[in-house]
């Protein structure tokens, strides 16, 4: 069965749940989603990363102009119903991260570690793997919502941008000395201190 499975993936046609913006048809596959606010909403997304650059930006414009994020559940007694849910950091940075909205079929992105399982659920212990070591990549399977070129250009801005965020930066004057150094548990943004007016605030940068 295994094998089977492995073979099906060669070819491009084993697929699992379907991502925001994409639905799934008997014997078609993956598709775009039928609704078109929906797909006008993944462009967006990515439109706006072209302009703003990082996944902070994009979070800050869709909330701040309320546009929701089209889902679709995949169980449950509403599973395939279009819902429209606040966006999150996580979801959007799947969505950037993902190729098969450069319309590639991959497999194989996410492999299992055994040493990162956890006994008796399956699920675990997935971590993500540079694209030369995932199993199956296949250009030009599915729709797309923009090239091959704009998702490679997009995972270098990404990459870029968690570099820099992972910098610590100069120490700086002033009464706190831990900035730069503290994350945020909510958002993940590094913490930063401005001191205006003689007051001292801390926010999360990015």
């Amino acid at each position: 069965m295994l094998a089977g499975r492995r073979n099906k993936a060669r070819r491009g046609e084993l697929f699992n749940h379907a991502p925001i913006g994409f639905v799934r048809l008997p014997g078609a596959g993956m598709v775009l989603d039928p609704d078109e606010q929906a797909q006008d909403v993944v462009r967006l997304i990515f439109e706006k990363f072209d302009e703003l650059g990082t996944v902070s930006g994009v979070l800050r414009y869709l909330v701040g102009n309320r546009v929701l994020m089209p889902v679709r559940p995949h169980f449950g007694p509403d599973r395939g119903e279009l819902q429209w849910r606040r966006p999150n950091r996580l979801t959007l940075t799947f969505l950037l991260h993902h190729p098969i909205y450069a319309g590639a079929y991959s497999h194989g992105r996410r492999p299992t570690d055994p040493r990162r399982q956890i006994p008796g659920r399956p699920a675990t212990g997935r971590r993500l793997v540079p694209m030369e070591q995932w199993e199956v990549l296949i250009r030009d399977r599915l729709p797309a919502y923009i090239t091959w070129e704009r998702y490679e250009a997009n995972l270098q801005r990404l990459a870029c941008n968690r570099a820099h965020a992972a910098a610590m930066g100069a120490p700086r004057d002033g009464d706190s000395l831990l900035a730069g150094l503290i994350v945020c548990g909510r958002c993940g943004r590094r913490m930063l201190v401005s001191y205006p007016g003689g007051l001292s605030r801390v926010y999360a940068s990015g």
